[in-house]
């Protein structure tokens, strides 16, 4: 018999922390944001206050051993003037589909139970919401209870999570897989960067590194369209320690961070995660400012030659721009949002108007997914800024000194480092100056060994440039 126990603290928590992640490494999907350190992080530096969010991390056990958990969080609202309580994923909308963990074997009988528990507590919420599940969601099927009687079920479409599974043996392979009028509009974009000043691109996972690095794209970040929505670290939501946090060096998931220079000056940076099998891109930045010369193009190329040459088996891009995501040939799964309401709750009547209101007004019908990211698109409707031809004049000169000091500290660490020169020779493509390949000084990165004995390598140390080979 399977027993569910909830914990409200990560102090009653921690004694299961190993337990969990091992778990986490036998299920069918382990991933980075269902580790015990994740959730910890995420809880202290997402929702800090405790008079509006609880934890109910649901842990099921045989006897005393855990089989299955899931990570929820309790939020209090006011919904059409009356207090109510909305039961979620702990990390919903900020990861790649989080999910009852569970051994593929145990799901069958893990999520009666963890229902069961959930629909026994009833009293406590008005709505409760899995959001971004797919179709092989741990989560389905939906127990009967749940979607008549007392409760009114709901499906509602999120945005799709993008993965490109690495096939490829190079960066040449992979970029000759693209599209014909993508790879012309991809070289077109490298070629007007390159002619645009001295092009550098800083790249390292070490511990010692990163926080420079991390400081510089945090410049890059102030400038993109990222900084007038919820997602920016500048903003009231502590995500500067949420990412200080990820980059602790005994974190389960190890950070490695890209940033593109121009002239000395940050101007796009990609945050990526490396855990297991695969590797993460966390949170990917441009400077408006220097939007006419497509750095992220850039970065995803950087980013596809890390991934490829570290060996790994995917590249999660997470959730959104499936428009933009699938021309890089990442693998689009679409996601919804599970919707339980307790018939009669404030948020069951505010749905009722809302389907009504929608009809009404003919808006969008609840089958059809989202094209893009909504915060970009809001972004977008309130006025971009126009591009600026001469690009060096962005940086005031107390600006160019501070990003020289961050650089400066940047290359006395470990970490891969490439020139203008450099850069152009790891392209797949020939670059209108048709560099010579130069001779890199490197030293052999750290690796890690997967679970089949596969070796990913990580940009802690610099490394050969091979010649020729998102938002």
């Amino acid at each position: 018999m399977i027993e569910v126990r909830c914990l409200h603290s990560l102090s009653d928590a921690q004694p299961f922390r190993d337990a969990m992640n091992a778990l986490n490494l036998a299920s069918a999907r382990p991933d980075p944001f269902s580790t015990f350190e994740f959730f910890a992080n995420h809880l202290r530096n997402s929702y800090p206050d405790p008079a509006t969010t609880q934890l109910w991390l649901l842990l099921a056990f045989i006897e005393d051993r855990l089989v299955g958990y899931l990570a929820l969080k309790l939020r209090r609202f006011t919904v059409l003037g009356l207090p109510a309580a909305k039961l979620e994923l702990l990390t919903a909308y900020k990861t790649d589909r989080p999910h009852l963990v569970v051994a593929d074997d145990s799901a069958g009988t893990v999520r009666p139970a963890i229902y069961a528990y959930i629909l026994g507590r009833r009293k406590e919420w008005a709505l409760l919401e899995f959001a971004q599940q797919d179709a092989v969601s741990a989560l389905l099927p939906l127990p009967t209870q749940a979607i008549s009687g007392a409760y009114s079920f709901r499906r509602w479409p999120n945005l799709d999570s993008g993965t490109i599974a690495l096939r490829w043996q190079s960066l040449a392979e992979y970029f000759s897989a693209l599209s014909r009028k993508f790879r012309s509009d991809v070289r077109r974009q490298m070629r007007t960067l390159l002619a645009a000043g001295e092009v550098q691109v800083l790249t390292s996972s070490d511990s010692q590194t990163l926080p420079p690095l991390f400081e510089l794209y945090r410049g890059v970040e102030a400038h993109s369209w990222k900084a007038r929505t919820d997602v920016a670290f500048e903003g009231g939501n502590r995500w500067i320690e949420y990412y200080t946090e990820l980059m602790e060096p005994d974190h389960p998931m190890q950070i490695a961070i890209l940033v593109l220079l121009l002239d000395g000056v940050p101007i796009a940076g990609l945050i990526t995660g490396i855990f297991g099998k695969g590797l993460y891109a966390l949170h990917m930045v441009y400077d408006e400012r220097y939007s006419r010369l497509a750095p992220g193009s850039a970065l995803m190329l950087m980013g596809m030659r890390l991934a490829i040459e570290g060996g790994y088996e995917f590249f999660g891009l997470l959730q959104g721009f499936g428009y933009h995501k699938a021309r890089w040939l990442a693998q689009m799964t679409e996601t919804q949002s599970l919707q339980i309401y307790r018939v009669g709750s404030p948020f069951y009547w505010r749905r009722m108007l809302g389907d009504a209101k929608r009809r009404w007004f003919r808006a969008a019908v609840i089958d059809e997914a989202p094209l893009s990211n909504p915060s970009r698109r809001a972004i977008a409707r309130a006025g971009d800024t126009d591009a600026i031809e001469s690009c060096a004049q962005f940086a005031i000169s107390g600006e160019h000194t501070h990003y020289a000091s961050l650089i400066a500290r940047v290359k006395r660490g470990r970490g891969e480092f490439l020139s203008s020169q450099q850069l152009a020779a790891a392209l797949p493509f020939a670059t209108t100056a048709a560099p010579a390949v130069p001779t890199v000084q490197h030293t052999t990165p750290k690796a890690r060994t997967g679970s089949q004995g596969r070796t990913n390598h990580h940009p802690s140390g610099t490394r050969a440039v091979p010649a020729n080979a998102v938002d």
